[in-house]
């Protein structure tokens, strides 16, 4: 092949008016395209208007709403909440009614239905919160709910709430009922009428793995808490309940410990959580603060390179531990020198157990 052969090209003799015909075209076609786009986002914009107005005159015009209760599923929708709102509010005044619980699932979307047994919702107030993720429903006016056999459902079978129980502070006159959820839901909440009920819906959503620092009281069996929430009646607080099944009151979250820490007063404690882990079970400051200092080992002995900080920690503490604490010492000891090939002073550490009153282990008379 010879290199840069000459292709012959017919050139218009008239190549000016092709230009000048070309974009001409052009911008014909970039006005056509810009007149759709146009169009599409008002059409878009208007539907959107439309769909906000008619959830606005729903939520604000009562006539409006009876004027569209005909109209399939519009017309039983009474409001419709955020997702995640913090508190909603809505229903009506009610006198001693009961409110049953039902069920339901349709792929990675889950409701549970409040259905009231009127055609209003009863007078409810719903609220969101994180770490971990919980819905309190406080019902004035409602006298119980038939939630029984949904709660065991609804624990065995949702892939989103871990439980479902009505709070001790419930009276006669007023039911409060809390959800407890895993950390990948969001939440949906919609009230609607004939029949009145109030929709939960769970949602998927990302995983979140922040750490807080919980300001709080201690454990309580369900009759104490009721005397403990009302200490705390002027606070944002909420009632939440730890892994041993008893409840205690959360007063405020903290980004850091030093923060949670200058707000503690009498009895409060501050307890770390990550993600949506479940509350610890404090009954006593004693329990409290053996688990602050266990945890401070626990920490050294995934931190340390050597076995030195361990040794004085254990030193330090082992005389004014408890026996259950020297156990715990001694363990994480143990199992850091089993897997470190420094020299150590193994009669200092075979003297750790002589001041416990518990033998030597082997492994460690082995190198004495």
């Amino acid at each position: 092949m010879k290199p840069n052969p000459h292709i012959p090209v017919d050139i218009p003799s008239n190549l000016d008016e092709v230009v000048q015909r070309g974009i001409a075209q052009g911008k014909s076609v970039v006005v056509h395209r810009r007149r759709v786009m146009r169009i599409v986002r008002r059409s878009t914009c208007s539907f959107l208007l439309a769909v906000g107005l008619l959830i606005g005159c729903i939520n604000l015009s009562p006539a409006f709403a009876a004027a569209i209760e005909d109209v399939p599923l519009l017309g039983q929708l009474v409001q419709i909440f955020g997702r995640n709102q913090p508190v909603v509010e809505g229903g009506v005044v009610s006198n001693g009614g009961e409110a049953a619980v039902t069920m339901e699932r349709d792929g990675d979307i889950e409701q549970m239905r409040l259905d009231f047994g009127q055609s209003t919702a009863a007078l409810y107030k719903a609220e969101f919160s994180s770490y971990p993720k919980t819905i309190t429903i406080t019902l004035p006016g409602t006298a119980s709910i038939a939630v029984l056999s949904e709660i065991t459902r609804a624990q065995d079978t949702s892939q989103y709430i871990k439980s479902v129980y009505e709070l001790p502070i419930s009276t006669s006159e007023a039911v409060a009922l809390q959800l407890e959820l895993e950390n990948d839901a969001d939440v949906q909440m919609e009230e609607y009428s004939n029949p009145g009920s109030l929709v939960i819906r769970l949602l998927p959503t990302d995983i979140q793995m922040d750490t807080i620092y919980s300001l709080r009281t201690l454990s309580y069996a369900g009759q104490e808490i009721r005397e403990i929430a009302e200490q705390y009646a002027g606070w944002d607080s909420r009632i939440l309940q730890d892994d041993s099944g008893k409840f205690f009151v959360e007063l405020a979250q903290y980004h850091t410990r030093e923060a949670a820490a200058a707000a503690v007063s009498g009895d409060l404690i501050v307890e770390k959580r990550t993600g949506n882990e479940v509350p610890a079970c404090f009954e006593s400051m004693e329990q409290y603060e053996s688990d602050q200092f266990l945890n401070e080992y626990y920490q050294l002995l995934i931190s340390s390179f050597s076995a030195d900080p361990i040794l004085d920690f254990v030193e330090e503490h082992l005389p004014g531990a408890s026996p259950a604490e020297q156990d715990v010492l001694l363990t994480g000891l143990y199992g850091f020198i089993q897997n470190t090939d420094e020299e150590l002073d193994w009669n200092r550490i075979a003297s750790f157990y002589q001041a416990a009153h518990q033998d030597v282990p082997e492994y460690v008379q082995q190198h004495l």
